[in-house]
Order: C-alpha cells, then sequence, then structure tokens
C-alpha cells in the first residue's frame, strides 16, 4: 500500500512540473516572437506590439524585454513606471543596446518629462541626444531636437501649471469657418474662441492676444515646426485661463506673430490654441454635438486601449486595408490624409489607379503647394466607428519632417464630425466615436 501511494506521488509530481515546464516556456519568446517584437518595436506600431507582448510573460532580467515594456507604458501613458525601466536599462546595461536604441531611450525619458512637464530633464535628455548621439540622428531630427531645447530651456525654470477642476465641468464649444473645433476661454473679463488641437505641442497665442492680455513673455526666442515644411520663430508666455468654471493657472502658450495665423488677408484668424499639454491635464472629457466639452473625474466606461503617445502626438489605432495602421489624431487639422508610409506600402496599387495633383496645404506657417495622389475612398474604423471617405489625399513625400515616417495618415475633424459624440479618457487610453449622424 505504501509503495503504491509512492507511486502515485511520484507520477503526480512529474505530471505537475511538466505542466509549470509547459505554461512556463510557452509564455517565453519565441524566435519568430522575437522578431515580430523587434520590428513592431522598429515600425513604432505601438498596438501590434503591446498585443504581442500580453502573451508573453515578463521577464526583467531580459533587457529586451524591458525596452518592450519601458516603451509599452511610455506611449499608454505610465510615464513613471516607463521611466523606472529606462533608468534600469541605461545603469544596467549600458553596452548591451546599440546606439540608436540608447537613443530612443532618451528621447522617451525626454518625452515622459514632458508630460509630467519636467522641462529640465526634457531639456537635458534631448542635449544628451544631440551632443552623443547625432550619428543615428538625421538632420531634420537634429534640427527639431535644438528647437526643442531652446523652447524646454526657456521654461525650465518655470511653475508648473496648476488646474482647478470642479467634480464636473461644461465649457462651451463650436465649430469656426474652416470647420475646427473651437472652445471658448476666459482671459481676464473677456472670452475667446482658440482651436482645441490635440496636435499642438503647445497652446499657442497671437502675439496682439498676448500683448492686450499680459502674457509674461519668457527671455529667448524659440522656434516651432508647423504642418508644413516651415518653421516660425516666436516667444514662450505664461498666463492663468478659465475654460468654464475651471482655472488653469501659470499656462505656457507659444507667442507667434499675427501673421502666422492670419488667412485668407485676414477673413479667417486663429486668435489662439489650446493644444496637448492642458488637453491632456483635463484626463477625460467628451465632446458632445459640437457644442460642449463635459468634463468629468469619475472614469469613463470604455472598449479598451486604442491610442497611444508619442511625444507630443496622440496616436490613434486605425483599421483600414484589413490592417492595423497608427495615424496621427489631430484635432487642429480639418482634413484626414495618408502619408508616404501609406503611400510606400501599398505604392503599386496607388501609382497604377489613382490621380496626381497639385495641391495646397497649411497652417501656422502659411501656405504650401504640393504633389498629391487622389484615392478614390477608403474605409476606415476607429473604436466602435467606422466611415467611408469618398475622396483622400496621400503624400509620397511627408510635409512635417521626420515625425510622420512611422504613422500611415491624419486623423482629422473630416472624420470627427461624423459622429455626435467623442469620448478621449488618458486613463484607459480609450477614445470614442459614438453616434453617427444621419447624412
Amino acid at each position: 500500500m505504501k509503495l503504491y501511494n509512492k507511486s502515485i506521488m511520484k507520477n503526480l509530481l512529474i505530471y505537475l512540473i511538466s505542466i509549470w515546464v509547459f505554461i512556463n516556456c510557452s509564455t517565453l519568446p519565441a524566435k519568430g516572437q522575437d522578431n515580430k517584437l523587434l520590428t513592431y518595436y522598429k515600425e513604432k506600431n505601438f498596438f501590434k506590439l503591446d498585443q504581442l507582448m500580453s502573451k508573453i510573460k515578463f521577464d526583467k532580467s531580459n533587457p529586451d524585454l524591458v525596452l518592450y515594456r519601458a516603451t509599452i507604458d511610455n506611449v499608454f501613458n505610465k510615464p513613471e513606471e516607463s521611466n523606472r525601466l529606462i533608468s534600469t536599462l541605461l545603469k544596467e546595461y549600458p553596452k548591451y543596446f546599440n546606439d540608436t536604441i540608447v537613443k530612443d531611450l532618451y528621447t522617451m525619458r525626454s518625452a515622459n518629462a514632458y508630460r509630467l512637464k519636467d522641462y529640465k530633464s526634457a531639456y537635458s535628455d534631448n542635449s544628451i541626444i544631440v551632443k552623443k548621439y547625432r550619428s543615428v540622428c538625421d538632420s531634420s531630427e537634429i534640427e527639431t531636437l535644438i528647437d526643442d531645447i531652446t523652447l524646454f530651456h526657456s521654461l525650465m525654470d518655470v511653475p508648473k501649471m496648476e488646474i482647478k477642476m470642479p467634480e464636473n465641468s461644461t465649457v462651451p464649444m463650436k465649430r469656426d469657418m474652416a470647420g475646427l473645433q473651437n472652445i471658448a476661454v476666459t482671459l481676464q473679463k473677456d472670452t475667446l474662441d482658440f482651436v482645441f488641437d490635440t496636435g499642438a505641442a503647445f497652446s499657442v497665442m497671437m502675439e496682439s492676444v498676448a500683448k492686450k492680455y499680459g502674457v509674461r513673455i519668457l527671455e529667448g526666442k524659440v522656434r516651432t515646426g508647423t504642418s508644413t515644411s516651415k518653421k516660425v520663430e516666436g516667444h514662450m508666455g505664461l498666463l492663468t485661463i478659465k475654460l468654464g468654471t475651471m482655472e488653469l493657472k501659470d499656462v505656457a502658450f507659444l507667442i507667434l506673430p499675427d501673421s502666422c495665423s492670419t488667412f485668407a488677408n485676414g477673413l479667417y484668424m486663429i486668435k489662439g490654441v489650446i493644444g496637448f499639454p492642458e488637453i491632456y491635464a483635463l484626463t477625460g472629457f467628451t465632446i458632445m454635438d459640437n457644442k460642449y466639452l463635459m468634463i468629468t473625474q469619475k472614469q469613463l466606461e470604455t472598449n479598451g486601449k486604442n491610442f497611444a503617445i508619442d511625444g507630443q502626438y496622440i496616436i490613434i489605432r486605425v483599421i483600414a486595408h484589413n490592417d492595423t495602421l497608427p495615424f496621427i489624431f489631430d484635432s487642429g487639422n480639418q482634413m484626414t490624409v495618408l502619408s508616404s508610409a501609406f503611400f510606400n506600402k501599398y505604392k503599386s496599387e496607388i501609382t497604377g489607379k489613382c490621380k496626381k495633383e497639385s495641391v495646397e496645404t497649411g497652417g501656422a506657417g502659411g501656405m504650401e503647394k504640393t504633389e498629391a495622389y487622389i484615392l478614390d475612398f477608403l474605409n476606415i474604423s476607429a473604436g466602435n466607428s467606422q466611415y467611408t471617405f469618398d475622396s483622400l489625399r496621400i503624400y509620397p513625400k511627408d510635409l512635417a519632417g521626420y515625425d510622420m515616417k512611422y504613422v500611415y495618415g491624419n486623423f482629422g475633424q473630416n472624420y470627427v464630425s461624423k459622429f455626435s459624440e467623442m469620448r478621449i479618457d488618458f486613463a484607459t487610453m480609450n477614445i470614442e466615436f459614438l453616434e453617427k449622424k444621419k447624412k
């Protein structure tokens, strides 16, 4: 009887060990998975990277997996966790990665600092990249880094923005003559309409408006890119503003000459822009019928992650051509357009079927002519929504420099406006477009 029990126990132990080995080995990245992880990382397809990493057991002693986890935490709004992993890699594995990936680590840490409004750290990390890793950056990237260093230097010793937010708040919104969403902003006792722009790295104000309302101008000139290839010069400034019942103290504004935001010989002017730092600070909100911005401190019900943050850009997961494609979500841009990444992926199909035209595009830097292919139609979906465009521009050469290399297009207002409700929640990294409007 005792021998029988020992035999059973021995077989049971072998069985349990086999199951444990199977489970743990099956969650380690196989060779094919390693290659896919590296490909998704290099292509900045954060959604596919996150999906594959969720199937793999995380091993903090594997520097590759730590890199991918740091990246996922960076883009899916866990900046503090991302920074801890980045610091671990830089300290414990200083020679493991090549210079390109080390540069990426400093870039991510700078982006985390920007989101946390720690501009001194952002300045420091960008400076390290320019001094030590210039050889793995292209010329446009270096130019942008130098511009950002100057901008962060002007902000590194100013107080962080503070926001006083009641539990619930509603702010009036409307569309302007260009079709862009505008939000009511209170400056002193006046209310002005500013463009609500998720694609703006900082809030922006016309120089004449800044002078009128006593913006505190900071020392030194700064230079910034635009939606065209042109660069514009201005200054950084601080001002306290109100959005409905919310007070935002020491908001950092980029002050630009009036000519940069004046169009059609003065018929259309953008007096100001509420940009990413202030939009991000709201945590979660709903825009209803393009008439109201509703903010609640209660977490919204969502269906999982479908947008990421890469540096200053909101990257939305779009399904098109039966593939998951990252697009920039730029609420300050009227048009949804397709980028050179899309052109290169489907080049033979596009050049064979689409006609090429000379088109005009513009932004804060003014208007610019370029060439684009015209796609007859494309069905795209984001979250639970979908819409079919009957005409889309495809730019074979991007206007915005290296920032556009890894996204397949710009997700604009001509998609957003087709729905009566838009919800964004930075806590769950989810965006939804609800209640499709009737034609």
